[in-house]
This record gives structure tokens, sequence and C-alpha cells, in this order.
């Protein structure tokens, strides 16, 4: 598979999307506020996602180690995780993406950046995890398609 010498071919390391979601969200935030409220509440709770996600994505890493393949998506993979987070999620990185964004949304106190989680979750399927699928699906063929029918993509 000449494909495979590239893994699925992103041009972009995907934890820019997020980054640059909160970026966008904070220089909005700053020409035009849209707080979510004044609470120290908002706070905690956006600081409990960020160390959330931080775990989901330390996890996930730890297992593509053990597993001995490349986490990333522009490297070439050997292998299917199946076990852990990945029994649940084919995609507990993104998902750690997705909710360390919300996080900072609530700990920033910052409307603009949770507004920008709908686009993300559409940039990463699109962008990333698309590609993603196919290169998996053309490597590793019914085994992966079988893994794709028991596990759902997020949740």
């Amino acid at each position: 598979m000449e494909q495979d010498k590239r893994g699925p071919g992103l041009r972009f390391p995907p934890p820019l999307l997020p980054l640059a979601v909160i970026a966008a969200g904070w220089g909005l935030h700053h020409v035009f506020p849209l707080a979510l409220g004044n609470t120290a509440w908002l706070a905690r709770v956006g600081m409990l996602l960020l160390a959330i996600a931080a775990l989901v994505a330390m996890i996930s890493l730890l297992q593509f180690l053990r597993a001995r393949t490349h986490v990333e998506p522009w490297h070439p993979t050997s292998t299917v995780i199946r076990h852990g987070l990945f029994r649940y999620s084919r995609n507990p990185i993104y998902l750690s993406f997705c909710i360390a964004t919300a996080g900072a949304g609530l700990w920033l106190n910052n409307a603009w950046i949770l507004l920008g989680l709908p686009p993300l979750v559409l940039l990463l399927q699109r962008l990333v995890i698309a590609r993603e699928e196919a290169y998996l699906e053309a490597k590793f063929g019914e085994p992966y398609r079988d893994y794709r029918r028991q596990v759902r993509r997020w949740l």
C-alpha cells in the first residue's frame, strides 16, 4: 500500500484544530465579549473538564505506546487498538480535544469558545477522522469494519 508510507496522509497536526478554536474564541471575546455568567463554579467545572481531557489523552497515548504503533496520523499504523478506552470510542484523543475545548470555554468564561465546539467536531470528522477511517479500512479491511460496527466514533 503506497499510502502506508505516510499513514492517512494528514498534512497538519490535529491538535491545531482545538487550539485554533480556542484562540479564535479568545480573540472574539476581546472584541465582542460574550461571557457565560459570573460564577466560580463555571471555572471549577472547566478545570475539571480540562483534567478529564488530559487524563483521556494520556491514557490513549499510553495505549498507542503499548501497542507499538504511531499516534501521529501522518505516520503508518501497525494495528487497530481495540482495548482500553478504544473499546468505548474509536477516537478518544479527538474526544479529549472536544472536552478540553469545552473546559477552556467554561474556565475562561467564554461563550465564543463553546460556540466553536460544533465546527470543531465537524472539522475533526471531515479533515481528520474521515481520512483516518478510509486509511484503516483500506489497510485492515474486514477486521476494521467489524471494529467500526462495534464501537462508536465518539462515545
